[in-house]
């Protein structure tokens, strides 16, 4: 089950959209952990685009399998940072290992899946 958490601090239209930028969800893997996930800023890809190294990135079905992982901020409540190295990126998966990921990737269809329905309720407004 994904928990979206968003805190209103206005009602304004950009109070509204810094309060969906700082959204955080939560999606439990086969294990039972938390992982709690947040949309990634566009400098999120090009940092982890640059971690992976040249060879890597130009690998499209390398660089797909790595983008989930900067939408994850911590693992049962403990912050997790978006990996700067390639070894780093491998830790994470490893990590994460099938179960982790598996729900990293849920979590993320479930989000996109939800702002999809918003976008289209809004716009019938």
């Amino acid at each position: 089950m994904t928990k979206v958490t968003i805190t209103e601090s206005g009602t304004t239209a950009s109070a509204l959209i810094i309060a969906a930028a700082n959204a955080t969800f939560e999606e439990k893997d086969a294990r039972g952990r938390t992982l709690t996930m947040k949309k990634p800023a566009l400098l999120s890809q090009f940092r982890l685009t640059e971690a992976m190294g040249p060879e890597a990135a130009e690998n499209g079905a390398y660089r797909a399998m790595c983008m989930p992982l900067m939408w994850l901020t911590a693992i049962d409540g403990e912050p997790v940072n978006l990996p700067t190295t390639k070894l780093e990126i491998e830790a994470m998966i490893q990590r994460l290992d099938e179960d982790g990921f598996t729900a990293l990737q849920t979590g993320i269809y479930k989000y996109n899946e939800a702002a999809a329905k918003a976008s289209i309720e809004s716009a019938k407004n």
